[in-house]
């Protein structure tokens, strides 16, 4: 196998690589009025196709819902709308791409289609060298780079001041805590980016203890209790330069979003960001009586900015009066002083928060993965057919229903499961309502909070 073929990137995100895919299901639309169109469910994302253009045993590609493809690879294809970017300028042979080259969810007759898929040859329209005779030997393979040219990455609303994107987003993350004196290393860390339970559920065994709770569509919060430098004085500076033994750390809050430190004295940079008062120091404010020495708080900031009729996401209520916002709780860690990290498991999380009248993220289901669903066989396809079942399970996990979180009517994001047996991190399943919502909101440039936070740090680097 050419290992460089099909490779990831230094910046590859998890969420939003291509994928070499076996079809092994094609069904009509279930309109028998649309004869033109078949369906096939890929990482549980329903694809929409031409009638009779796949068949199950064809090896495809498959591109996740909002990212975006290579710009010649799509000309060389003519997958453009507008035929002046083809390459072939003819109106009976265009796609239905932007000018950004971003795959989009779209509704097609009441089915969500959070997905693009094309036949592997078109790889070799857009590189005619590519060797593809053993294309069998990379079916699961995900991707972001192809024969040494990149080919997808996640769509983002172009910001006028650009970063070094040169690295990925958890080293850009760490690289911005090296600027602050008074962190101390391996104390303090960011939240992990929570993977797709579709590309994960390997991980996940039918007698694994697995937590099923809701996916909040808020703003991230980090509180954490840790050991920072002492800020001395100059006196304690001489004495420590003469070799006197000054106590040089200690403990103390830091409030964070999920990229970016919010105390002034660590990043006076900082401001408000996105919104227009700091809500997370006003959330972090809160739980700051409940830590210990070493805990960290991960939580989601969801309703109205503190003292504005502003949503944090927009019309996301979470049943809070205009002002007023809630906290959730998702995960706990303890950080020793020689930088060891212990991890509460989702069980713990939820006693520890109810036993302090804090509110832990909703739990929608705690016990063995298997007894979910105990109808489905544990010998064929399990992992499959549980993603399925709980993709379309609308009264106990509200997917693809109205969340039941808020007044207002908005799509329920979706749920996360952790896996308390082995300990490993949280994986999520988003409903494909609420990707289409997010299709609607980049379109109409409305770009996620969070990236634009992140994008504006990584410019003062």
């Amino acid at each position: 196998m050419n290992t460089k073929l099909f490779t990831r990137s230094e910046k590859a995100n998890e969420n939003y690589l291509t994928k070499i895919i076996r079809i092994d299901n094609v069904r009509p639309h279930p309109d028998p009025k649309v004869t033109r169109l078949d369906i096939t469910t890929i990482l549980g994302n329903d694809i929409i196709v031409g009638r009779g253009s796949i068949e199950i045993g064809d090896i495809v590609v498959y591109c996740p819902c909002e990212s975006t493809l290579n710009m010649e690879f799509l000309r060389e294809n003519n997958q453009f709308r507008d035929i002046a970017m083809n390459k072939v300028h003819d109106k009976n042979e265009t796609g239905f791409f932007e000018n950004k080259g971003r795959v989009k969810a779209i509704n097609l007759q009441k089915i969500i289609s959070t997905g693009f898929v094309f036949p592997i040859n078109w790889l070799k329209i857009w590189q005619p060298n590519l060797d593809l005779r053993n294309i069998a030997d990379y079916v699961d393979i995900a991707f972001d780079t192809v024969n040494d040219q990149l080919f997808s990455k996640k769509y983002v609303i172009h910001q006028t001041r650009q970063p070094n994107l040169g690295t990925s987003k958890n080293v850009r993350r760490n690289n911005r805590l090296k600027r602050f004196d008074k962190l101390i290393e391996n104390q303090f860390s960011f939240h992990y980016d929570t993977a797709r339970l579709a590309d994960n559920m390997f991980k996940i065994d039918p007698d694994d203890i697995v937590s099923i709770t809701t996916k909040y569509h808020g703003t991230s919060l980090i509180v954490s209790d840790v050991l920072v430098n002492r800020n001395l004085k100059w006196p304690e500076m001489l004495l420590q330069f003469f070799g006197a033994r000054i106590v040089a750390n200690e403990y103390d809050v830091l409030y964070s979003s999920r990229g970016v430190i919010k105390n002034r004295y660590i990043n006076k940079d900082v401001g408000s960001g996105f919104y227009s008062v700091d809500v997370w120091t006003a959330a972090g404010e809160r739980l700051k009586p409940f830590l210990e020495k070493g805990m960290t708080i991960y939580a989601e900031i969801c309703g109205f900015l503190p003292g504005s009729d502003k949503y944090i996401q927009k019309n996301h209520d979470y049943k809070c009066k205009s002002g007023e916002f809630e906290i959730y709780v998702y995960r706990i860690t303890y950080t020793n002083q020689d930088g060891i990290v212990f991890e509460f498991s989702a069980k713990q999380v939820q006693n520890w928060c109810k036993e302090r009248n804090i509110r832990p993220v909703k739990e929608l289901y705690y016990g063995k993965a298997k007894d979910v669903y105990p109808e489905l066989s544990i010998e064929e396809h399990w992992h499959t057919n549980f993603v399925d079942k709980l993709s379309k399970d609308k009264n106990r996990f509200y997917m693809e229903v109205n969340s039941p979180d808020c007044f207002n009517d908005v799509p329920h994001e979706g749920i996360v499961i952790r896996n308390d047996s082995t300990g490993a991190p949280a994986l999520k399943l988003k409903t494909k309502s609420h990707f289409l919502m997010e299709t609607i909101e980049l379109d109409n440039g409305e770009a996620d909070i969070e990236s634009i936070e992140e994008v504006n740090a990584d410019t003062e680097e």
